[in-house]
């Protein structure tokens, strides 16, 4: 680590509950990179040690933005970008003194987000088994899905699991599905598939009258979705079709 400040045990504590907190699938996309770049600053090095990734990689760029703002903000004075952290950690529901292990107790209790999705260094979309780094999977992509949906087969499960021949007899026998229902999130079916890859999945949808206009609650399109998460051949098709 070349950042020289050594974090307090509360900082770790705070990372640690902020890895799985349900409350950040509803906060923006500017606080998710905001804590991207305090942590980032906190733990690795005061500005940021790689070049500027180049335009078209959309979610780097603002990931290494977020990162060089918190450098320019803060400077030398990282006790106060720890303090803005555990602020921003308060806020979204983690209480100073309590333990890692009580936290995700709590956590278990009061929500059905999983404890290993995470939203650390998931830049390929697959889940990682190493300690916290960065802010992950998309810094304004979909980060959960409830399991309760999971469970029933619902049409945005079926968009996030991908499976394209599923998802076609799932429309078969539900002829009258809204394709542009919005899940509890404000995600589509086709925002859903567009977040994770799953391009023949997209191209059901689109086949069936998907709307490629609609936009989440970050005001974000599917196709600015692909984009972002770096799923070009679905940007470029979705963005065909508009």
């Amino acid at each position: 680590m070349s950042s020289e400040y050594v974090p307090s045990s509360q900082f770790h504590d705070a990372a640690a509950y902020l890895t799985s907190a349900p409350s950040l699938t509803k906060v923006s996309n500017a606080v998710k990179l905001e804590l991207y770049g305090l942590f980032k600053y906190l733990t690795v090095s005061r500005s940021p040690n790689t070049s500027q990734p180049g335009l078209l990689n959309f979610s780097g760029r603002a990931k290494w933005d977020a990162w060089n703002s918190t450098s320019q903000q803060f400077a030398s004075r990282a006790p106060d970008a720890e303090a803005r952290y555990l602020q921003i950690a308060t806020e979204l529901g983690w209480t100073p003194g309590e333990t890692p292990s009580s936290q995700a107790e709590k956590k278990r209790e009061n929500s059905n987000t999983s404890e290993d999705d995470d939203i650390w260094d998931k830049d390929t979309g697959s889940k990682t088994s190493g300690g916290p780094s960065g802010l992950g999977n998309s810094v304004s992509t979909v980060s959960q899905v409830d399991e309760e949906q999971r469970e029933q087969g619902t049409l945005h499960a079926l968009a996030v699991s991908g499976g394209a021949q599923e998802l076609e007899m799932f429309l078969q026998s539900h002829p009258d599905a809204q394709l542009d229902e919005r899940d509890t999130y404000g995600y589509t079916a086709l925002h859903l598939a567009s977040d994770r890859g799953h391009l023949a999945a997209v191209s059901l949808l689109l086949q069936r009258g998907a709307d490629t206009t609609l936009k989440d609650a970050d005001d974000l399109t599917a196709a600015e979705l692909a984009r972002i998460a770096e799923h070009d051949n679905i940007a470029e098709l979705l963005g065909s079709k508009q």
